[in-house]
C-alpha cells in the first residue's frame, strides 16, 4: 500500500508538471551565459567595451577608497589627491576612440577631468564635480548593455 501511495504521488507530480508545460527534465545547471553583441558590433569591440567598463570600475574603486580613508582619518588630503591623480591617469589610459556607446561615454567621462602627468602635482578635485557624476551616470547604461555593470570594490577600513 505504501508503494502505491508513493507511485500515485509521483504520478500526480508528473501530471502537474506536464500541465504546466514542464518536461520533467532537470535544468538545475544554467547554460553558458549569452554574450551580448549589439547589431553591427564585433566580438572584439564588445570585449573592448567590457574591458573599458571594468577599468572605470577600478577608477571608481580608487576614488571611493581614498574618500573613505580620508573621511575616517586614515589618510591626509595630500594622499587622497595623490590617489585621485592615479585614478585620473588610469581613466585617461582607457581606449575611447571607438564608435560604441561605451567608448563615447568613456570619452565624455575623460573630458570631465584634465590629464595628469605622473611627474606633476595637481589637485584633480574635479573628480567629484557635477560633470563627473553626470558622465559616470551616463556610462552606466552602455556598460549594462554589454553586460558589464559598473562596480566599486571597497577594501579600506576595518
Amino acid at each position: 500500500m505504501r508503494g502505491s501511495k508513493a507511485a500515485g504521488a509521483t504520478a500526480l507530480v508528473w501530471v502537474a508538471l506536464m500541465a504546466a508545460g514542464c518536461s520533467g527534465e532537470s535544468s538545475a545547471l544554467p547554460g553558458p551565459p549569452e554574450e551580448v553583441v549589439q547589431a553591427g558590433t564585433s566580438e572584439e569591440d564588445v570585449a573592448q567595451d567590457v574591458a573599458a567598463c571594468a577599468a572605470v570600475s577600478d577608477v571608481q574603486s580608487i576614488v571611493e577608497n581614498a574618500d573613505i580613508a580620508l573621511a575616517e582619518g586614515r589618510m591626509a588630503v595630500q594622499e587622497q589627491q595623490g590617489w585621485y591623480e592615479v585614478a585620473t591617469r588610469v581613466l585617461h589610459r582607457i581606449p575611447s576612440s571607438g564608435d560604441s556607446a561605451v567608448s563615447q561615454a568613456v570619452a565624455d567621462l575623460q573630458g570631465t577631468v584634465p590629464t595628469v602627468e605622473s611627474w606633476t602635482r595637481t589637485e584633480p578635485a574635479v573628480i567629484r564635480s557635477d560633470a563627473w557624476s553626470v558622465a559616470l551616470d551616463a556610462l552606466a547604461g552602455p556598460c549594462l548593455a554589454v553586460d558589464s555593470e559598473l562596480t566599486t570594490s571597497m577594501f579600506t577600513g576595518g
